[in-house]
């Protein structure tokens, strides 16, 4: 059961992410977005990554690949469309 929550956890917590890296990418506008936020939760999902591996935890793996993937294209949106 604890995996079934981990798995639904990582869903939900990556899939957040996903409307506002779109959102950035279509429209080009990110003056809503703040860099410096958008970099500290970037390295928190990458540590959050290590941490996983680390450990071996395949919920928290898969969640915070994507987790970083999606801040990478949101801090990528912010930096191309000053």
């Amino acid at each position: 059961m604890a995996l079934y929550v981990g798995y639904l956890a990582a869903l939900l917590g990556t899939i957040c992410w996903i409307p506002q890296a779109w959102k950035a990418w279509m429209t080009r506008d990110t003056s809503g977005l703040s860099l410096p936020s958008n970099l500290m939760f970037l390295t928190t999902v990458t540590l959050w990554l290590i941490y996983g591996l680390m450990i071996g935890d395949w919920p928290l793996i898969l969640a915070n690949i994507c987790s970083v993937t999606a801040m990478l294209l949101i801090v990528a949106a912010k930096l191309r469309f000053k």
